[in-house]
């Protein structure tokens, strides 16, 4: 199991399974959060904020992964197709790709929240859109840095087939790149919902999120219960970026 998490130069990543932990504590604790609350209805007013929080936690946390892993399947599916399919189309796919980038493509989330209304089909596929683009220009540049390897200019040398090194050598170096760069969607997704939900546009209100209760908490001027979600959410995001740098390989083998 260590040896998934390794750092940049190929050592073991305490910080990876640091955040693996914090993720399992987290999913954890908000599962076995409506045991705590007796019951109590999420939004209760009387509720005690950290099992409030904790409950909340179980929508962010669920939306993440489902926006986050489709997200990522577009993106890395994007930059994958870029590599594959030649040059001009290479050119014209990341382009596209690296305008979306630039754009503030978060303020889609409110927005089709808002016109399309609160579904949560609609916010995941919205979040998946705008996280999509910049995930494709991760998988692009893992890509490329891979087939600039000595290795694989080797095994053409050598005289291997497109397909052999295809099946020997480009496939087995580029899990853990594309693996990594798909992880990036989770907290980029958690990100996104959390923005629409601080403005009132995330997660329909029976599923809760800690964006939407930071927020309530916010207008309320209730600085009591707006440290649970929010610390609950900054913590959540470190440990996603840090479970995603971890799955960075250190140097890819011949």
């Amino acid at each position: 199991m260590m040896t998934l998490f390794t750092g940049s130069e190929g050592r073991p990543g305490g910080r990876g399974a640091a955040a693996v932990a914090v993720l399992a504590g987290l999913a954890l604790a908000c599962a076995v959060a409506p045991l705590m609350a007796d019951g109590a209805v999420v939004r209760r007013h009387d509720a005690d904020p950290l099992v409030a929080a904790l409950l909340d936690g179980r929508g962010s946390l669920s939306f993440a992964l489902f926006a986050g892993l489709l997200g990522g399947a577009l993106g890395v599916g994007w930059g994958v197709l870029a590599t594959a399919l030649g040059r001009r189309a290479e050119r014209r796919l990341m382009s596209t790709a690296t305008r979306l980038t630039a754009l503030p493509l978060v303020l889609l989330v409110p927005l089709a929240a808002g016109l399309l209304g609160g579904g949560v089909g609609i916010l995941a596929l919205t979040v998946a859109l705008a996280v999509a683009p910049a995930i494709a220009g991760l998988t692009h540049a893992e890509l490329n840095a891979l087939m600039r390897r000595e290795f694989l200019t080797a095994a053409r040398a050598a005289g291997l087939s497109e397909g052999a090194i295809l099946r020997r050598h480009l496939i087995p170096n580029a899990r853990r790149p594309l693996l990594a760069a798909g992880a990036l969607a989770l907290p980029r997704a958690l990100a996104a919902e959390s923005f629409a939900g601080l403005l009132g546009l995330g997660l329909p209100a029976p599923l809760g999120s800690w964006g939407a209760s930071a927020g309530l908490a916010a207008r309320l001027g209730d600085p009591v219960a707006l440290a649970a979600p929010a610390l609950l959410l900054a913590v959540s995001l470190w440990a996603l970026c840090a479970f995603a740098d971890s799955l960075r390989p250190g140097h890819p083998r011949p």
